[in-house]
């Protein structure tokens, strides 16, 4: 079936008839299209064996017989209008995050996701797999782009596991078995309970630390020698193994966990996890962990610039905002409080006579307006609805029904919320990050990135093609993406463009994990840390690159901008860094 061109008519086992149509289109891989229609989400094989090989029939039947919470099944076939399967359809998550993005530090900082969250969302999954066992299925590849989590806090997280394609039922193998390289057990020939735990183990052990169990810099191993590590069991626990700062530290896993991971990324153990809350003190010890790896110059000045006290900063916004855990909000050049009850997710930009703040309330959004000369805070009544607020630098958006709306806000005689342009986009099939949208059209990816104060560019990037974008971030001129790789590999694509956003130049390259620490200054002058002791200032637009060493600099060090100030987050402080 051709799913590029027009409408698409089929019918859903027990529901009757459905026409898709482009906008209906959410993203397209190896396998199949998905497609949206309100909460059903349909899956479309692109090759018609597959049907067979994935054996719809059987997990339809299957999963009618046992159902749980957290496995997103298929719950009917879907037909052509001649009758015959070409998918089967199921629950649309909504309001999920993938798992991936749960593994950074970026996340973690700015939604309140602590360890006890980790500890009661990896048992969760635990239980997952404990059910597909007990009814005699293995999960053969759950890897991390099968899962997702949705949030409703302050309710404990739950997953969702999204792709059962790769699940055996009764040891009825399918002719064809793809499992992503980074989950697989080397050392086992064939599929059983053990390498279902191996994969697991794998997956929520960067949810504890963030970062894969085979990753980090060891000697004798270069960076991209993943496969070989995992056959040699040279895991993070090896003696020598170097970890950047960012990487969590292992004492936040439980105690009786923490001696299975070791146990089974080390020593090439396979048995079945202990529970998160099981109680008792690790028995197992890791090699030596060492952090410097560069000698340093001391060419930087430090400034803290704000003390968290009791309440850590966990975001900074480029109008020169902070955002703290409690909700308020602080004017870093005054160190005075502008406002307080502001949601973690909210938005701020600088509006004139002051700033205006926005977050999403369901399908609504409550605005406010506070005045720089009193900091008065004043509601403001808007009627346009969406899906999700944008925020590129200091502009701001509202994703609608019609695409990218851009909110203006006015001051007359009062603060005044108008619409401002709209762009058209595909809002199921399009993610978005920090200043961009990824948008899949099926399986051609486009960037959406605002640009100067009143443009909009979609650009088609192939380097894209193939890779499920986590994280992303866009500037002037610039955006840098990390996706994962159908390997299971981290790639980040960085892309400049030109003045007029008609082309853009792109670099890709491989990198550890999805934790994306950059600030993009309006200046077109970027600063990164990606290892610790080191900080490399780059201007994309020339290529020019500057690495500086310095003692200080540390992977745990979150950058922001601050209009063209590199400020930092540093255990709940704000920091300024520049060059002496």
């Amino acid at each position: 079936m051709d799913l590029t061109k027009g409408n698409i008519k089929v019918v859903l086992e027990g529901r009757g008839p459905l026409t898709l149509r482009q906008n209906d289109h959410v993203a397209t891989g190896g396998e199949g299209a998905i497609f949206r229609a309100s909460n059903t989400a349909l899956k479309i094989y692109l090759k018609p064996e597959k049907v067979v090989w994935n054996d719809v029939s059987g997990k339809i039947t299957f999963f009618k017989a046992n159902k749980h919470n957290f496995i997103v099944a298929p719950q009917g076939a879907v037909l052509d209008l001649g009758g015959k399967i070409i998918g089967y359809y199921m629950e649309f998550v909504d309001n999920g995050e993938p798992i991936a993005r749960v593994f950074t530090n970026a996340f973690r900082n700015r939604s309140n996701f602590n360890n006890k969250n980790a500890s009661i969302l990896i048992e969760k999954m635990r239980q997952i797999v404990e059910f597909a066992h007990s009814n005699n299925a293995l999960l053969i590849d759950a890897n991390e782009l099968g899962y997702f989590v949705i949030f409703n806090f302050p309710k404990e997280p739950e997953p969702r596991i999204i792709d059962v394609d790769s699940w055996v039922l009764e040891n009825r193998f399918p002719p064809q078995v793809a499992i992503m390289p980074s989950i697989r057990d080397w050392h086992t020939n064939g599929w059983n309970q053990g390498t279902d735990w191996f994969a697991w183990g794998v997956v929520t052990f960067q949810v504890y630390i963030g970062i894969h169990p085979y990753k980090g810099t060891l000697d004798g191993y270069k960076s991209g020698d993943l496969e070989q590590r995992m056959k040699d069991n040279t895991s993070v626990f090896s003696p020598g193994i170097r970890l950047n700062q960012a990487v969590r530290d292992f004492s936040e896993i439980p105690g009786p966990l923490f001696d299975w991971y070791m146990a089974t990324f080390q020593q090439g153990d396979r048995t079945i996890p202990p529970s998160p809350f099981d109680t008792g003190i690790a028995r197992a010890q890791a090699g030596q962990i060492l952090r410097a790896v560069t000698t340093a110059t001391g060419m930087l000045v430090f400034e803290k610039i704000h003390d968290s006290v009791n309440d850590q900063v966990i975001r900074i916004f480029p109008c020169g905002v902070a955002l703290l855990k409690s909700g308020k909000l602080i004017d870093l050049a005054t160190k005075k409080q502008i406002a307080c009850d502001a949601s973690l997710e909210c938005e701020v930009i600088q509006v004139q006579g002051g700033w205006l703040v926005a977050s999403m309330n369901g399908n609504n959004v409550n605005y406010s307006y506070i005045n720089k000369a009193n900091f008065k805070q004043e509601s403001l009544n808007f009627a346009l609805t969406g899906y999700k607020l944008v925020r590129y630098e200091n502009r701001l958006f509202l994703v609608t029904d019609r695409g990218l709306t851009e909110i203006i806000l006015r001051v007359l005689n009062k603060p005044i919320l108008s619409i401002g342009k709209t762009w058209g986009v595909m809002i199921n099939s399009t993610q978005w990050f920090d200043g961009v949208g990824i948008q899949d059209a099926m399986g051609a990816m486009f960037v959406i990135v605002p640009f100067d104060d009143s443009a909009c560019a979609q650009i088609r990037v192939k380097e894209l093609d193939g890779l499920k974008p986590v994280v992303a971030k866009a500037g002037n001129r610039f955006v840098t993406i990390i996706g994962l790789d159908r390997s299971g590999n981290y790639q980040k694509v960085e892309l400049t463009f030109d003045a007029s956003y008609q082309n853009c130049k792109a670099w890709t390259g491989a990198t550890d994990n999805p934790d994306l620490n950059i600030a993009i200054l309006p200046k077109m002058v970027c600063v990164t840390i990606v290892q610790d002791r080191e900080m490399v200032i780059f201007v994309p637009t020339s290529g020019v690159i500057n690495k500086i060493s310095d003692k200080q600099v540390s992977t745990n060090m979150i950058l922001f901008n601050w209009e063209d100030k590199v400020v930092y987050i540093q255990d709940g402080n704000v920091w300024s860094v520049r060059m002496k």
